[in-house]
């Protein structure tokens, strides 16, 4: 594969990229931090305490945005494609900087 053209084209592909050397350490010595006192112990809570405390534990998380969750209104598909049409349709999405689900749902507006 030619490299050589590709130094200013943005990646199809997640590679990781090099690790960086850790920033190096100052050798100055320093004192030592006297520790904080310790805080005064506190009281065991309530049987009631704890109740309130494990529903709050309990309750559901604010919903995340993601890719596993699909947005109000769509619904989820899933197809089964030959590989070298999935790589191209990859590439196509990233060109246009858009996503596959996008350019299937244009697609299909135009076949209907």
């Amino acid at each position: 594969m030619n490299t050589e053209n590709s130094d200013n084209q943005m990646a199809l592909f997640g590679l990781p990229e090099p690790a960086k050397p850790a920033p190096e350490k100052s050798k100055s010595k320093k004192r030592p931090q006297p520790k904080p006192a310790a805080a005064p112990s506190k009281p065991a809570p309530s049987p009631a305490r704890k109740k309130a405390t494990a529903k709050k534990a309990a309750a559901p998380a604010p919903p995340r945005r993601g890719s596993g969750l699909v947005p109000e209104g769509d619904i989820r598909l899933t197809a089964n494609i030959r590989e070298d049409l999935h790589l191209r349709l990859k590439i196509a999405a990233a060109r246009q900087r858009t996503t596959i689900g996008e350019i299937i749902e244009e697609l299909v507006e135009k076949y209907v």
